[in-house]
């Protein structure tokens, strides 16, 4: 395959940026990472490379909606200043004029390498995948170098997609998600031989049929154990359990690069709100950070942005840990650097936040059965209440008037005291429970313009809130 350089027109994207983002908004986020125009979704490519956090993602830049897919890009040194978006891959070529979909991207002997999946499809609407390297360029520009996987394996549909890359035990190894031809959803192993990408063949997980499909899969290892995080779609509810359109989860156990077995426990849902799918991790060996995307495929009805030109965001990037063989998740430390002023209230049962926000609450359920915390959205209400009896949190959505509706609940882990740390902005909030144990993202939508929401609670509460500055654009 001939070399060629995707064109891109990120001089005018950047001359233009600063008056795209003070297009006036009532819903724009202040410190989570979202366009100001078009569609953005899976974060793609994260990795470190020359000194600074590498972030990919999803993004048509032409309108709301799952269509021409480019990738967009950024990069950060601490999670707070963030370089103006490029365009690194467009779909212009005849292998991927149908969209340039997820992958990953790895930093190896100095040079940023990616690996996506280009997606054509023909007159009868068949798809035709296929694994395309690129490469980051010394002026900043991307070049898509070779085709790496050509075709599909026997056995399996044409759903083959979200190439990651990963090494484990000395060697660099691919998964990719994938559909059986009795369409059943598993991923698959690529092992790198000689240059060459080499199918080695089916992860061998007890969940032999377990939904359609599994899109977006990462292994990664984290604290010692071996971690698969996937999106199963087609999983039907069960009571609290998988109650969005396509959940987002994660098996720990121990993987065998020889045999390909994967040893795990039960499957975990990563995050217990409305809008959370198609997760990447950034392995570093020292820790592992993730970067969810905040919305639902096929429910844009349900986010009113759409009407301002622009849909979804990225969550704040978390970092991973396992303890009582749990995934904990809390937001990087570097976001700490955000915070320009510091209150704490004592016995407090009311109080008045402006967004972004980070509000820490430690309720004291001694003498408690329940309790409960409602934001006031001018005349909308969004609730969240713990029940101590059952240990079931909740997030209560039914008073909002625009946006997704209903309520989900997750299970954690309370004696006598509740933790939350709780980041409010603008659309969003993102809510960690007992120090990383369960974290729930909702958005929320205002019917007007707010510069403060009230916040009241059924019982007296100590309340540390720290006022949030907006991420920088360099």
């Amino acid at each position: 395959m001939t070399e060629r350089t995707v064109f891109m027109d990120n001089q005018t994207l950047k001359d233009n940026w600063h008056a795209y983002m003070n297009k006036p908004s009532i819903w724009h986020n202040k410190i989570h990472w979202e366009m100001p125009f078009g569609l953005i979704n899976d974060p793609n490519g994260l990795c470190y490379h020359d000194g600074k956090y590498q972030i990919f993602y999803q993004w048509n830049p032409a309108e709301c909606k799952h269509l021409n897919k480019h990738w967009g890009y950024t990069e950060t040194a601490d999670f707070v200043n963030y370089s103006i978006p490029q365009l690194a891959l467009a779909p212009v070529d005849d292998f991927d004029r149908n969209g340039c979909y997820s992958g990953s991207a790895r930093s190896r002997n100095g040079k940023l390498e990616i690996l996506y999946t280009a997606n054509l499809k023909d007159a009868q609407n068949i798809r035709y995948p296929r694994q395309v390297l690129a490469a980051k360029n010394s002026d900043g520009t991307f070049t898509k170098k070779k085709i790496a996987v050509d075709d599909v394996p026997k056995g399996y549909t044409t759903h083959f997609r979200d190439p990651y890359l990963f090494t484990h035990s000395g060697r660099s190894f691919f998964i990719i998600g994938a559909q059986r031809e009795n369409l059943t959803g598993c991923a698959l192993i690529y092992e790198e031989i000689g240059g060459n990408w080499i199918l080695r063949g089916e992860l061998k997980t007890d969940y032999t049929d377990f939904g359609y499909m599994w899109e977006c899969p990462n292994l990664i290892s984290v604290d010692g154990r071996d971690v698969l995080v996937f999106c199963p779609q087609g999983i039907a509810p069960q009571g609290h359990k998988y109650n969005n359109l396509y959940q987002a989860g994660y098996l720990i156990g121990k993987f065998n690069p020889d045999t390909l077995e994967f040893v795990h426990g039960d499957f975990q849902e990563l995050d217990g709100g409305f809008d959370f799918y198609a997760p990447q991790v950034l392995a570093q060996p020292n820790r592992n950070i993730l970067i969810g995307w905040i919305g639902m495929p096929e429910k844009e009805n349900e986010y009113p942005t759409t009407k301002e030109g622009w849909l979804y965001s990225l969550t704040l990037p978390r970092q991973l840990k396992i303890k009582n063989n749990t995934i904990y998740q809390l937001p990087v430390k570097e976001l700490d650097a955000l915070c320009r002023s510091k209150q704490q209230f004592n016995d407090c049962r009311a109080l008045t936040l402006s967004a972004p926000c980070k509000i820490t609450l430690d309720i004291d359920l001694t003498c408690e059965n329940h309790w409960q915390g409602k934001f006031t959205i001018g005349s909308d209400e969004l609730i969240i209440s713990f029940d101590k009896n059952t240990q079931e949190f909740c997030i209560n959505r039914d008073n909002l008037t625009l946006g997704g509706k209903g309520r989900r609940y997750f299970t954690i882990s309370v004696k006598d005291n509740l933790h939350l740390d709780i980041y409010l902005d603008t659309s969003i909030i993102e809510i960690y429970c007992q120090n990383g144990e369960q974290a729930a993202t909702a958005c929320y939508y205002a019917q007007e313009k707010l510069s403060r929401i009230p916040f009241t609670t059924n019982i007296p509460l100590n309340i540390i809130v720290c006022d949030l500055d907006s991420f920088k654009l360099n």
